[in-house]
Formats: structure tokens, C-alpha cells, sequence
């Protein structure tokens, strides 16, 4: 089963990932899932997903915490994504694809309880944005400490080592397709989160690059998925949190390929297949470990934790709200109606 992040808070502040999640393909069948609060949603995808036990499925995650807010059916090539929260995606698909599934009817809180859950969500709304400015700030450090490594490059040498990966790695791929964006990593309530078991499950081979600044890994990831669009081999890329045109890991599915950058911010926790370690790339190696480099690193590093806390503090508010609100949570309708949904796309 492979996870992914729909949505993110990042540098640039918050974005989902629907517009990608789907392929823009006639036979699909998408479902939009509207109505309900936060907790009805969640009973409605974990029931949902018990259904589809035996099933080759995708979940995709919000960034907030570990609950589903869709759901890819391979074999069926049905999509079924909440439109409620921070997810606003019916004006992305096409109206002859969309399919709205109401999971409850609409609720008529009191005056009061809606006050104090419209104050909650704006609460919740400062802290990612200070969350968001925060990561940007520390994307300006990251731009920083790019800038003071880049003249000590080989760029010679790193051309020539690409392009040899490209034809080594990549060029021998026979599956054709496009490149897809999905968010497998980046700062949550929790700390940086990674979907490290949606590599294993689609790579036999992972490649990392040891680039404690991500300098180099930014490079060669940038440069190996232009290679793919170009060749029009299927990828999937990850972004790196400091930037939409930097990726922390590429996935060529077809190839069971997965290339990682193990930097600041990321420390993968297993053992790959081959390594490949950035200092050769440099005309002057001692710079990597230079006072200045360590420096911008730890700043960096300050940064994310305070987004991170800044992240839990807006979770902490949406707790609040969705705990006012939960009297009001129709459960057995919920499933009932997950019940019903579930017979009717698997019939």
C-alpha cells in the first residue's frame, strides 16, 4: 500500500497535491466526497478503507496528521477525494468526471458552538501561516549556503557523472509516461515525516545521495528529472519543502528506481543499494566543512523546529474545534453511507 502527502505547508505556503493526484483520463471514475465535519470524514475514509481490504490502493495523507483524505483504487482507476478542510478540488476536474458523494446531511450548529469554531479555525489558520513564513525563512538560508558552495563546483565533472547516470540508470526504462508530482516528505506537527515504506514499495533500487547541504543532490535530481520529462519516461518527484523546483527524492516506477537525498533535514533510516557521496563534485573539499557551512546548517535546522512547533500549535486548534463539533457526529450514518459507497464502486 503506498502513501502520500495530498496537501503541505511549505515555503510557499500551502498547497495540494490534487491537481496531479489524478490522471487526466476520460475512463477514470473520480468520486468528491462533500458535507460532514472533520470527524465524520475520518470515520468515513478509515471504514473505506477497511472495505477495500485485497484491494491495490493508494492513500493520500493531510499534512496535519496520519488520517486519509483519499484514496487511488488501481485495478478500478477510481479515485475517491474529500473536498472539505484544506482540500478545494472540484474546480480542478472536469464536471463529466465528478461524482458528489454526500456522507451525511448538512448540520445546523448553534450560534455559539460556530463563534467559537470560526475563531478556532482562524487560530489555526496563524499558526501555518507563521509555519509557512518560517520555512521560508529557512529556504532564504538553504539559497544562502547554495550560493557560497557554488563556486567551489566541478561542473565539468558533475555533467559528465549525470549524464553517464542517465544512460546507466534511466535510458534502459521501456515505460512511457509522464511526470507526476507527489509529496512524499516534509514538515508536519510531528517533525519532518517521510513515507519511507511507499519506497520500498515501489523500488528494488535506491540510490542516495550523501549531501548533508543539498547542494549537489538538488542538481542531480533537477537535471535526471528534466532528463525523464524530456525521454518521456514515467516519474515520480517528490519536492524538497524549500522549493517547488527542488526535488528530495525521484521514483521511476517502471524501474523500481528511487533516488534520495540524505541531507540536513533527512537522514534515511536504512541501507540503500549505492551511494554517491558529493564531495568529489568540489574543486575545494574542505568548504563542506567549513565554519559558514556549519553555521547556515544549524540556523536552518533552528528554523524547521520552529516551524514544526508552529505546525503542532495550529493542530493543537483544530483538535479544539473538532472536539466542540463531535457531539454532533452522525457515526452510524457515516458508516452506513461508507457501507453503501463501498458496494456501489466495487459492483
Amino acid at each position: 500500500m503506498e502513501k502520500y502527502f495530498s496537501s503541505i505547508i511549505c515555503n510557499y505556503g500551502y498547497c495540494s497535491a490534487y491537481s496531479t493526484i489524478y490522471k487526466k483520463d476520460p475512463s477514470a471514475k473520480v468520486y468528491i466526497i462533500r458535507d460532514g465535519d472533520d470527524t465524520e470524514r475520518a470515520i468515513f475514509f478509515k471504514k473505506l478503507v477497511e472495505n477495500l481490504r485485497g484491494y491495490n490502493i493508494t492513500l493520500f495523507n493531510p499534512f496535519y496528521d496520519e488520517s486519509v483524505d483519499g484514496i487511488h483504487i488501481k485495478n478500478l482507476n477510481t479515485y475517491i477525494l474529500s473536498d472539505g478542510g484544506y482540500n478545494r478540488i472540484s474546480p480542478n476536474l472536469p464536471e463529466i468526471w465528478e461524482k458528489t458523494v454526500s456522507i451525511t446531511s448538512d448540520k445546523t450548529y448553534p450560534k455559539d458552538l460556530l463563534r467559537e469554531v470560526l475563531i478556532g479555525k482562524a487560530k489555526e489558520n496563524c499558526h501555518y501561516k507563521n509555519a509557512c513564513k518560517i520555512l521560508n525563512q529557512a529556504s532564504l538560508v538553504r539559497e544562502r549556503l547554495h550560493n557560497s558552495l557554488s563556486p567551489h563546483l566541478d561542473e565539468e565533472k558533475i555533467v559528465n557523472f549525470i549524464h553517464r547516470m542517465c544512460l546507466r540508470e534511466i535510458k534502459r526504462s521501456a515505460e512511457k509516461g509522464h511526470g507526476k508530482i507527489r509529496f512524499l516528505s516534509f514538515p508536519t506537527p510531528l517533525g519532518i515525516h517521510t513515507h519511507y515504506d511507499t519506497i520500498f514499495e515501489t523500488s528494488e533500487n535506491i540510490i542516495k545521495v550523501n549531501d548533508e547541504t543539498g547542494f549537489v543532490g538538488a542538481i542531480i535530481l533537477g537535471v535526471i528529472k528534466s532528463y525523464a520529462i524530456k525521454e518521456k519516461i514515467e516519474i515520480i518527484a517528490s519536492p524538497s519543502y524549500f522549493g517547488k523546483d527542488f526535488f528530495q527524492f525521484l521514483m521511476f516506477p517502471s524501474l523500481k528506481l528511487t533516488f534520495c537525498i540524505s541531507d540536513n533535514s533527512h537522514s534515511l533510516p536504512f541501507n540503500c543499494q549505492s551511494e554517491i557521496n558529493i564531495s568529489r563534485f568540489f574543486t575545494d573539499k574542505s568548504v563542506l566543512t567549513g565554519d559558514n557551512v556549519k553555521t547556515l546548517l544549524s540556523v536552518e535546522s533552528s528554523l524547521l523546529d520552529k516551524a514544526v512547533l508552529s505546525l503542532y500549535e495550529g493542530r493543537d486548534e483544530r483538535f479544539k474545534y473538532n472536539d466542540l463539533v463531535k457531539g454532533f457526529s452522525d457515526r452510524a450514518k457515516v458508516e452506513e453511507s461508507t457501507n453503501k459507497f463501498a458496494e456501489r464502486i466495487l459492483n
